[in-house]
This record gives structure tokens, sequence and C-alpha cells, in this order.
């Protein structure tokens, strides 16, 4: 397993954001993380990525614990925040020079070279973030995450604001890198983005994990006597569905 989570327990200033939450993600496989705003995904996301810290249980990463980031650790994990974290003053080359030598990577430039050659940024490495597009700068994001070669990546709703077209170019980035052997964690609230790019889905709600299975066994779970789509299932679950609690089905 690439990532084992086990029994985590997570609050914030007196409030419950995820409660005995146990996750075992194979690898080289691609997981979607589903659930409504709150429901504690990106809390989940920072835990795994060693950014926070659960109040119990514990995070594995290639056996490696997450909440005590060693240097090993920070090498086996790329992260894509929701948010663009580019500097402002940098352009995006400066940025991934910065982020090369943080990583202590060797000869940085020509390594920042070789990923924006093969994340196809090149033609505009040299322009600061306040003149791409938000899928440009979300290419360069998941390009800069993957200067240290890292064998998991977590993305933070990667398609979110996207027009379809550029929405249809990071589904094909994510298909790349599943081809590559990498893990890959993603929190979505596109159903048609869980389907199409995951071959597993878990869904949050209220921090409590409710299902864990394919997007194919959760609606026949739900609806076995009728076709449902998607989107249905999300709202059947969001809203609490009949109150079961699902575990590694379908």
């Amino acid at each position: 397993m690439s990532i084992i989570i086990e029994n985590v327990n997570c609050s914030r200033k007196n409030r419950s954001i995820l409660r005995n939450v146990s996750l075992k993600i194979p690898k080289g496989t691609v997981m979607g993380m589903l659930g409504p705003n709150g429901a504690g995904k990106t809390t989940l996301i920072r835990l795994i990525s060693g950014l926070a810290r659960p109040d119990s249980g514990r995070i594995l990463v290639k056996g490696e614990e997450a909440a005590l980031r060693s240097v090993a650790f920070r090498r086996l994990i790329g992260l894509v925040p929701q948010e663009n974290n580019f500097e402002s003053e940098l352009t995006i080359e400066q940025s991934m020079v910065c982020y090369a030598r943080l990583y202590g990577l060797p000869k940085p430039r020509q390594q920042v070279e070789k990923i924006c050659q093969h994340f196809r940024i090149g033609g505009w490495r040299q322009k600061y973030p306040d003149k791409l597009s938000g899928g440009m700068k979300r290419r360069a994001m998941i390009a800069r995450a993957m200067l240290p070669e890292p064998e998991i990546l977590l993305l933070d709703e990667p398609s979110v604001g996207l027009d379809p077209d550029m929405r249809q170019e990071i589904w094909q980035l994510l298909k790349q890198l599943r081809s590559a052997g990498k893990t890959v964690l993603l929190t979505t609230h596109y159903m048609e983005e869980a389907e199409t790019l995951c071959d597993s889905i878990a869904f949050l709600r209220s921090g409590q994990l409710v299902y864990t299975g394919t997007t194919a066994g959760l609606r026949q779970y739900l609806s076995p006597l009728r076709e449902l789509s998607l989107d249905e299932a999300f709202v059947e679950l969001s809203h609490g569905g009949d109150g079961r609690l699902v575990q590694e089905v379908g």
C-alpha cells in the first residue's frame, strides 16, 4: 500500500473535523476523495502531506509516518493545493528553481527545464503567475510538485474553476501520471471527474468515511432497483442517505 490511514481523528478549535477515519490507497492507483464542503477532505490532504498532525491515529506513506515529515517522507509526496501559491514577484521558472533547490536537487535549472518540457509549459515559464490563466497555473503547479519525482501526488480540487477544455487537459495529464505508476489522491466535487479518472473513491460526510469502493458500486448500493446518476448518488450521500455507514463496497 502507498498510503495507510489508521483510526485518524482531528479537531480544530474544539470542532471535530475527522472522526475515526481509516483508509488504504494501493500503489499506482488514482483515488478520488468526495464529499460536501466542510466534510474534511482538505484537512485529510494536509494530514497525509504532513502539514498538520492528527489528534490520534496515524498515517503511513510508504512506511514513513506522515506526522514526522522526515527527509525521505518529503521526497515521497507531491502536493498541489487548490489555491495558486506561486510567489507573485517571481516568474514560474524562478519559483520552480527555488523549489528544486529547496529539495536539494542537483543542477536545479536543468531539472526545471526538463520538467517544463515534459509538462509542456516551456513557452510561458518566464511569465509571472498573474499573467497566466487558471489552467496554465494549475498545470505549472503540477509540474512543480513533480520536480522531486515523488511517488505520490496529492491534489486538492485540481480542476475547480477551469473551463471544460482545460479540465480535459488536466485530466489527460493525471492519466499520464497514473500510467507512469504514480499514486494519485485527489479531492473533487465533479462526479464526471471521479468516474473518468479514479480507480476507486472514498466519500466523507461530516468527518466520517461513509463509503469506499467504485463509482459503479456506489450507484448499485444506493439504488439497486433503478439506475442512479453519480450526481444523484452524491446528493444522496451528502444528505445522509439512509444513515448507513458503508465501507469497502463495490
